[in-house]
């Protein structure tokens, strides 16, 4: 091989794999409360919004491909103008919490109620896939950013910088074949699950990003830097991955106030590593699949003081059922979270705690809709006065929620010009009342092959604080 090609590779695997850490915002974590803003994953009850989008540029290598070579390349991405707009109404609970940490010295918010533009701008995402005969694929994704707002919770004296450009990472890996097998090495999104809408209980491996405003799902993710293998075996699949240093959540501004301490520092690296596998297979109309997660926790414990961060180990094993009745999929997901609180007694850390949901999916007059009820159970729950202190800072304020969840996706017009995505949640207590809501309509209308505008408004409540975004954007895809 050439050694300038040789050096080309080279060049993108330390941009996607060795430099991504540099392009990471600082990790950070929040409960329930704040994952309800965003499009996030529920770890203790909270919202998680996931699809199933392939971030390669092709699905099989491009068919101009030069055998004779066997390299080709794909350069491809978006161009985006958007404007991001949002609410934050919180409940007078939260607000006589906000003030009195506001009285000790800690940062609060400055309103009970905050409203504007968090993003008006520009984004490109770039992204480069290359394929090395039938040996190798490379594939990088990274955004640009440009934003001329600032942050609803600027104080005045951050005024100056209320515009900012960043490049954030989205993913950036290798591939190797090998027959039947395939090594995955670098920053990576993995995506588990049979489900669609805001609960899926098994697609646990990433961190996710709750303070990055986006309408892609990808953005939802933080990549998983480690080594990914897959094993094909007939009609079943084997996977495991190590993730050497694995990331938490990174909270929404509001619910971050909420933690006054510093932060635990990070365990050894040996102690930080996550492992996940997964066995899937299916038989006859039968699609199953067994996983495993053990790592950090993506959401925060609290430090000795009850006032700060810290994480602990967590053990998820998963389960995934389909089904196939011809006129409709049947489907469950279940997980189990065991934490280092086995007896349920140390009011610092969470509880084992485990989310189930169950439903179908179906097709009506070209529209897909997923609906799916389930529950979410905390173990050895307490209820005494030093452990509601905490609880709701750990999201597990109670012993049980139960939801029901719904997705639908439909095409409208000619050449299904007119794209409409719905999602919604509802969550009850044991007693039925309603504690928590959530609805998300998203709009797509395609003005010419890869030219399309987007309006996407958003609301969500849970026990009174109340969060509104409307998200617009004109969008070139290349």
């Amino acid at each position: 091989m050439k050694p300038k090609i040789v050096l080309f590779y080279l060049l993108i695997f330390i941009l996607g794999v060795i430099y991504q850490p540099l392009f990471a915002d600082d990790l950070g974590d929040l409960s329930d409360l704040s994952d309800l803003a965003e499009e996030s994953s529920i770890e203790s009850g909270d919202l998680s919004l996931s699809d199933n989008p392939d971030l390669s540029l092709t699905e099989s290598k491009p068919e101009e491909a030069d055998e004779s070579s066997g390299l080709t390349i794909s350069i491809g991405g978006y161009l985006k103008t958007l404007a991001y707009w949002n609410e934050e109404e919180y409940s007078d609970l939260l607000w006589g919490k906000y003030q009195e940490l506001a009285g000790y010295g800690f940062d609060a918010p400055g309103e009970k109620k905050l409203s504007g533009y968090n993003n008006i701008g520009t984004r490109m995402q770039l992204k480069l896939e290359g394929y090395l005969g039938d040996s190798a694929r490379l594939f990088s994704a990274f955004n640009l950013n440009y934003n001329l707002a600032g942050s609803l919770h600027q104080s005045d004296s951050d005024s100056s910088e209320e515009s900012y450009s960043e490049i954030r990472m989205i993913e950036g890996f290798i591939e190797l074949y090998n027959g039947s097998r395939t090594w995955k090495i670098g920053s990576q999104i993995i995506t588990w699950g049979y489900m669609e809408g805001a609960e899926v209980p098994t697609d646990r491996v990433n961190a996710r990003d709750q303070s990055y405003k986006s309408t892609e799902y990808e953005d939802g993710k933080l990549p998983a830097a480690g080594i990914l293998v897959t094993q094909n075996i007939a009609s079943t699949q084997f996977e495991v991955m190590y993730i050497p240093i694995s990331k938490q959540n990174i909270p929404s501004e509001f619910g971050d106030y909420l933690y006054t301490g510093e932060n635990e520092a990070i365990k050894s690296k040996t102690n930080n590593g996550k492992w996940a596998t997964r066995f899937s297979g299916t038989l006859g109309d039968l699609d199953a699949a067994i996983s495993y997660v053990e790592g950090l926790d993506v959401n925060p414990d609290l430090t000795e003081t009850g006032d700060g961060k810290a994480y602990n180990r967590v053990k998820s094993p998963g389960l995934d059922l389909q089904y196939n009745f011809s006129s409709f999929l049947a489907k469950l997901s279940y997980a189990a979270y065991l934490t280092e609180d086995e007896d349920g007694f140390d009011p610092l850390i969470k509880n084992s705690w485990s989310k189930y949901a169950t439903g179908v999916e179906f097709s009506v007059g070209g529209s897909t809709i997923n609906f799916y009820a389930g529950q979410i159970l905390i173990d050895n729950f307490q209820d005494d006065e030093i452990a509601q202190s905490t609880n709701f800072l750990l999201g597990q304020i109670r012993e049980r929620t139960d939801f029901v969840s719904g997705h639908v996706n439909a095409d409208f017009l000619t050449g299904n010009a007119l794209n409409l995505t719905l999602i919604a949640a509802a969550y009850w207590d044991e007693e039925g009342e309603a504690v928590q809501s959530f609805v998300k309509a998203t709009l797509k209308y395609k003005i010419a092959d890869g030219l399309e505008v987007l309006f996407s408004p958003m609301y969500s409540d849970y026990m009174e604080n109340k969060f509104t975004d409307v998200q617009m954007e004109a969008k070139y895809s290349f």
